[in-house]
């Protein structure tokens, strides 16, 4: 059971660096709910063409992040609040079942994969960087825990969890939770203690969304969203 390796900037696809671009400026608030987006002045501001800017495009709208709407370009989406909520709630009860599935199964190796990932997170900076390697934390649980079917209804989650990761990585405060949490939940696998794996996990999925709400609150309290960008 393999993780793979943090992609090479330097190999990164043009639409990769658009999709990047357009990720911080929402997550800064540059780009705020119900900035409408383009494609071809988003493309002439990059100086690109717009093939990578459609396919960025199609990848904040995977992620959650914008709504392409016909005839009428994209808009960035609101954190909506009941979204949240139903995300979150469903994903407590699935990351507490793929504990209960791995936690036996962890061997010498997949602990190994775990508290690497954590050593990882200390040194790791910037929003895409640190939000996809703390998905790795959470990838090697859900490998380890060997449920295909959990796997897929996880990966349901993703537009969600996917985009909160992203918003959690940009903040340095929150990095730091994240980091304590994770070795909290490390610790606990590491010693075959399944309820305090599980109540570990889910402070820790609590306090991604209550940092989310309050993304939220602030941005509401923002002033009035742009009409284009």
């Amino acid at each position: 059971m393999l993780i793979n390796e943090l992609p090479t900037v330097g190999k990164m696809p043009l639409s990769e660096k658009v999709y990047r671009i357009l990720v911080q400026s929402i997550v800064d608030g540059e780009l705020p709910p119900g900035t409408k987006l383009q494609e071809k002045h988003v493309a002439k501001q990059m100086e690109v063409s717009a093939t990578p800017v459609r396919e960025a495009f199609k990848k904040l709208a995977g992620d959650g992040f914008i709504e392409i709407v016909p005839y009428c370009g994209a808009i960035v989406k609101e954190l909506d609040e009941e979204e949240i909520r139903e995300a979150y709630q469903c994903r407590i009860a699935l990351e507490k079942m793929a504990l209960e599935e791995a936690i036996d199964r962890f061997d010498d190796n997949a602990l190994k994969q775990l508290f690497d990932i954590i050593e990882k997170e200390k040194e790791t900076e910037g929003i895409m960087e640190v939000s996809r390697i703390n998905k790795s934390f959470h990838d090697v649980i859900y490998l380890t825990a060997d449920n295909t079917m959990l796997c897929r209804l996880l990966d349901m989650l993703n537009t969600v969890i996917a985009r909160d990761m992203k918003y959690s990585a940009s903040d340095e405060k929150r990095r730091n939770e994240i980091y304590h949490e994770h070795v909290a939940i490390a610790q606990a696998i590491r010693d075959h203690r399944l309820e305090q794996a599980q109540q570990a996990m889910v402070t820790h999925i609590r306090n991604g969304q209550k940092y989310i709400e309050s993304c939220r609150s602030s941005r509401n309290e923002d002033t009035p969203s742009p009409d284009t960008q």
